[in-house]
């Protein structure tokens, strides 16, 4: 049995922000973000915290995206703070973002956020984690360096989310949480996809996690990784050759809900190339999962390149998740609604 102190170890020891390093004389290009997904009846909510140190060195952005989907549409808004309404404190889990704002405190994620975008979406909520982190260093990215990834599937929200009107009390609802950084360039050669299925049911043990990075034709597969973790402890690791990813039809969404707005006009339309359903075969000597992922809904972040006039698009798709597997701790039997994203030109 893992306690929350030690839960709260793990984090701190992982989880802190590194900030960029062009701040003390070092290379620009940095980026780091804090991702949160929450999930309440028939809402999914998506935050977003992050740092961009610009290439150039000239500047560094701080931006919040705030995205909630309800009876399959997406609402939210990116917005950017100015340097005097930011403090982000490397070395810890503590950041301010104008009105929003992260702490790590008492073996608990405090996470509060606002945005003006029509409806209007806030939240305060307490995130207790309910699983070790397992950190994931120095993967390659194509023709860039390396970056960094800490994953904590699995979290309990208890709190207040508001979209316009509605009102949505939650008490220990499933959540989950990422954390990247590094130094790389949007548009060079990588595209990725990740996705996790966390359960509703705080008696079901399973939690899984996987990821893998393409080069940008999607031709080329650069790393590929999934995780399951039973209960607090990570359970199962599988690896590239063990790791079969199919995608089968293609989404075809009547609406596409675009951010910031003023890049949908160099990404018009809603033709998207996200897969209609993810199929996911992981096995090794000792355990074997079978994941299947239907898309329903997409929203799409929109990202200049660092280095040419194209843009980058990130897919947040919402869906529905199916796991089922066995291993030494027993058979798996997961069903949920979760977010994959898709990462590409």
């Amino acid at each position: 049995m893992i306690g929350r102190a030690e839960l709260a170890r793990a984090i701190e020891r992982t989880d802190w922000f590194r900030r960029p390093p062009s701040r003390i004389g070092f290379e620009p290009g940095f980026k780091e973000w804090m991702h949160f997904c929450i999930y309440a009846g028939g809402l999914d909510l998506l935050v977003n915290f992050s740092e961009v140190d610009h290439p150039s060195g000239s500047d560094t952005d701080v931006r919040q995206t705030l995205m909630v989907q309800m009876n399959d549409r997406w609402h939210g808004a990116i917005d950017t703070f100015p340097a005097g309404a930011i403090g982000v404190r490397g070395g810890t889990i503590e950041a301010d973002f104008g009105p929003s704002g992260l702490r790590f405190e008492n073996g608990r994620y405090r996470l509060w956020a606002q945005t003006h975008s029509t409806p209007e979406i806030r939240l305060d909520v307490s995130l207790s984690p309910m699983a070790l982190p397992v950190p994931v260093y120095n993967v390659v990215v194509g023709d860039s360096p390396p970056i960094h990834w800490v994953v904590v599937p699995r979290l309990h929200a208890t709190g207040e989310v508001s979209v316009g009107e509605r009102r949505l009390r939650l008490d220990r609802t499933p959540a989950y949480h990422d954390h990247n950084w590094g130094h790389f360039r949007w548009g060079r050669d990588f595209a990725w996809e990740w996705g996790f299925a966390i359960p509703a049911e705080p008696h079901n043990p399973w939690s899984f996690v996987f990821a893998r990075l393409n080069d940008r034709s999607l031709t080329r597969i650069l790393m590929q990784t999934a995780f399951l973790w039973h209960g607090a402890r990570p359970a199962e690791a599988f690896r590239d050759t063990e790791i079969t990813i199919r995608h089968e039809g293609l989404l075809r969404p009547s609406y596409v809900h675009k951010l910031p707005p003023v890049m949908a006009l160099l990404s018009q339309g809603s033709a998207t190339d996200i897969p209609a359903r993810v199929i996911i075969e992981a096995h090794h000597a000792t355990a074997s999962v079978y994941v299947t992922f239907e898309s329903r809904a997409v929203a799409q972040v929109i990202i200049p390149n660092d280095d040419d006039l194209g843009v980058t698009i990130i897919n947040e798709v919402s869906g529905s998740c199916h796991v089922q597997g066995k291993t030494a701790d027993g058979p798996i039997e997961l069903t949920c609604n979760t977010v994959f994203e898709f990462l590409g030109a």
